[in-house]
């Protein structure tokens, strides 16, 4: 299991950049006031609802008055309780964000874990009946927690769902992860893959769930039906937790656009053949240059770098195909 430690350069920063501060309960209900004053019994209330069972006690036989009054103050609490239940209000709230060539694992009130890789983002709401994140940007790896009595009584759980674009990925016991493209040719899409236990994955409006279990994986597409799932080797997909970069024939476009996450100045490549070219070996995610400078001896390219930083790829003419 993965260490709920920050990882990375310039963790302690982004953790107080990109976490705000736990909710008191008092606080994070506040917003709900109104609605519990009018719900639950007032002094007032609670009073009358005595008066009228000394009152009905003078007139009735002594134990069926007091069963009475007693189950109409419980039947105004529970109802107050209801409504509050429906309401699901939050109880806490906090943005997770890492920079560019950041990596952190920061655990979350209700103990799940949120692992997030380079220049990502979650949006956390806690609610009091369900957990409710959102992926904006990057990728995350989400360690669930569940009460004790999970197994016994499922219905008394809250939710863990994590919603990528019109992808919702819900929990059933589990870790997974999420790798969210906003730039891909073909739109927003998301990449999830399971390590452990089982998610049930809901896409657009109309289209079927798809239940992944732990080594499978699926790519999702905006506005796309659900794809059925494939094997994943679970360790590729979270080798990023570990600052590894695992490449086996890997096109060097999709090798590069990893390799641009942890990176802040472009990586350019110069021509549709030294997109199409294959890498693979195992690399370090915190020394993204020196694998760029190691490319010409992975394959047939040039590296450039201009000196505002960016880096230009371009295969060796020689082997560029007609």
């Amino acid at each position: 299991m993965p260490t709920a430690e920050p990882v990375g350069p310039g963790d302690q920063t982004a953790r107080g950049a990109g976490r705000r501060a736990h909710l008191p309960i008092d606080e994070a209900l506040a917003p709900f006031a109104d609605l519990l004053r009018q719900q639950l019994p007032t002094p007032e209330d609670i009073e009358q609802a005595a008066a009228l069972r000394r009152e009905l006690r003078e007139r009735r036989r002594p134990g069926a008055k007091a069963r009475t009054a007693a189950g109409a103050a419980t039947a105004i609490a529970i109802a107050a309780l209801a409504t509050v239940l429906w309401a699901d209000p939050v109880l806490h709230r906090e943005t997770l964000a890492t920079a560019v060539g950041e990596r952190l694992a920061l655990p979350l009130p209700d103990g799940s874990t949120v692992h997030l890789n380079s220049g990502a983002q979650v949006e956390v709401a806690l609610h009091l009946r369900s957990r409710r994140l959102s992926l904006e940007r990057g990728e995350a790896a989400f360690e669930v927690a569940h009460a004790r009595w999970h197994g016994m009584a499922p219905w008394l759980q809250r939710p863990f769902t994590v919603q990528a674009g019109d992808v919702a990925v819900e929990d059933i016991g589990t870790v997974f992860n999420i790798r969210r493209d906003l730039a891909l040719a073909t739109g927003d899409g998301a990449d999830i893959s399971v390590q452990q236990g089982s998610v049930r994955v809901h896409g657009p409006a109309g289209s079927a769930p798809v239940v992944l279990h732990a080594g499978q994986a699926l790519r999702t597409r905006a506005g796309a039906a659900l794809p059925a799932p494939v094997a994943a080797e679970t360790g590729t997909a979270t080798a990023w937790q570990a600052g590894r970069l695992p490449l086996d024939a890997t096109p060097l476009a999709e090798a590069v656009a990893e390799m641009q996450r942890h990176r802040r100045a472009p990586i350019v490549l110069a021509d549709p053949h030294a997109a199409a070219l294959r890498i693979s070996g195992q690399f370090d995610l915190d020394r993204i240059d020196q694998l760029i400078d190691l490319l010409p001896r992975l394959a047939p390219v040039r590296v450039d770098r201009l000196p505002d930083g960016t880096v230009v790829i371009a295969s060796h003419p020689t082997h560029q195909k007609p």
